[in-house]
């Protein structure tokens, strides 16, 4: 979701897979639920970019942001019982988007998705505003929302925004010149 911390902690959406010091302006997460609490969801970050200061860190956070797409981030976020089943990239001007659609055997499993007997529920913390969703918008502690859905919900979609990003750099030219091929001298 938000600014991803320079390390494979999973903070927030796709954190285990794309570690690094990345800024991501919207996510949005797409879930279809089975009646046995499995499950596919899509997670989509849209506008990923970096905070590096020079070309060559913003050529290592690429790179890194590339191999753990490819292997070490995967295998860490599929540790647990999800699986990938598909990942992929693309660029659209100077917004580079990623996409990772996977499948889960329990709710839980699910990226931020909290399960209570009667509803599910993501909270939205301050800083971050609710573009878009198909559950109930609830105000919550320290002027965070909720988005609840009913226990039941079969499809449950939301888009969030950050309100305010520190400068970056956009990864999509790297995308766009390199593809899945890191840049010499950037890993």
């Amino acid at each position: 979701m938000p600014r991803i911390a320079c390390s494979l902690a999973l903070g927030a959406a796709l954190a285990v897979i794309l570690p690094g010091c990345l800024l991501i302006g919207t996510t949005e997460h797409r879930i279809k639920l089975n009646a046995n609490g499995s499950g596919e969801a899509m997670m989509r970050l849209i506008d990923i970019r970096s905070d590096a200061p020079t070309d060559s860190a913003l050529a290592r956070d690429y790179s890194v942001m590339m191999a753990s797409v490819q292997k070490e981030g995967v295998t860490e976020f599929e540790q647990g019982g999800r699986k990938v089943t598909s990942k992929k990239f693309y660029a659209s001007g100077d917004t580079l988007t990623a996409e990772l659609i996977y499948t889960f055997p329990r709710l839980d499993q699910v990226e931020g998705l909290k399960v209570k007997d009667d509803e599910l529920f993501v909270v939205v913390h301050e800083g971050r505003e609710i573009v878009r969703t198909n559950g109930k918008i609830r105000s919550w502690i320290h002027g965070s929302q909720r988005i609840v859905w009913p226990r039941d919900a079969k499809r449950l979609m939301y888009q969030i925004h950050e309100k305010a990003l520190p400068p970056g750099v956009s990864l999509a030219p790297l995308y766009l010149k390199y593809g899945f091929t890191p840049p010499e001298g950037g890993g």
